[in-house]
């Protein structure tokens, strides 16, 4: 067993791109492993990172302390269960992305004593911008509580929440990223008469969103009256908002939510 070494089970987007915020954020790519079944992701992260990879999960565990679960929540249990004999109370801290997966559930597979965290990150964890909530169990010391922040603050800010919390988390946050990536999207498509080529557009559009987040997050104003200021009775930004109510545009925001809030708990499950 080599200390300090983190290993992922999984070499997915995830991973990748936690594996690209920990070594931007100054992590020795020595001390990073990943294991996947699939040769291109290993091939990926190899060229990538210059990290130890390997199709063995066994070695993850036979080499790392710290092991974080990358895998996609429905194979997750399969994979505690088959090396479940190399997973160690006193030598490894196990941390789990799989969306919706109870640390209960884990439990189950493992030592009841096994230390156990629970993270949700989100993809800006490739330029250290990610949202990471946090639980663990009752096995989890100060010390695993402080290693786990320092992973996951080294790509972007962390909070800790009580589990039950984590499915609206995960709908809310942990997907939010692609919320605001359709939204570009959808502004994108009706931006051909700026004249601008398509890079420079993607660019005004994200700082665009960059300078009114920045706004929201410094000002003491709701968004409520953030909005409110920016629209003029009968002016263009009104007219858009008719149109966006019109449509139920919050409406269908909140049953978005609420549905992928639903279907972490399904994946969970």
């Amino acid at each position: 067993m080599t200390n300090n070494i983190i290993g992922f089970i999984g070499a997915g987007n995830m991973a990748s791109a936690l594996i690209s915020g920990l070594i931007n954020s100054g992590h020795n790519p020595r001390d990073l492993m990943a294991s996947s079944p699939e040769e291109d992701h290993l091939d990926s992260m190899k060229q990538s990172f210059n990290i130890a990879v390997t199709k063995k999960n066994g070695e993850i565990f036979d080499k790392c302390n710290t092991i974080i679960l990358a895998v996609k929540p429905n194979i997750l249990g399969e994979v505690l269960q088959k090396y479940s004999n190399q997973i160690s109370v006193t030598n490894h801290l196990l941390i789990s992305i799989a969306a919706g997966v109870l640390i209960k559930k884990i439990e189950l597979s493992l030592n009841k004593n096994q230390r156990i965290i629970r993270a949700m990150p989100n993809t800006p964890a490739s330029i250290k911008s990610a949202v990471t909530a946090l639980c663990k169990n009752t096995n989890a010391n100060k010390d695993d509580k402080s290693l786990a922040e320092n992973i996951f603050s080294s790509v972007g800010t962390t909070c800790w929440l009580d589990e039950n919390s984590m499915d609206l988390y995960t709908a809310l946050i942990g997907s939010g990223p692609a919320y605001i990536f359709y939204i570009i999207e959808s502004l994108l498509a009706t931006s051909a008469e700026l004249g601008f080529d398509k890079t420079t557009t993607k660019r005004i559009l994200a700082d665009m969103i960059i300078g009114s987040a920045k706004l929201a997050k410094q000002s003491k104003d709701s968004p409520e009256i953030l909005r409110e200021k920016v629209t003029s009775p009968g002016g263009v930004t009104q007219r858009a908002l008719e149109i966006f109510e019109e449509n139920n545009i919050k409406k269908s925001i909140i049953l978005a939510i609420t549905e992928a809030k639903k279907r972490s708990k399904e994946l969970g499950n």
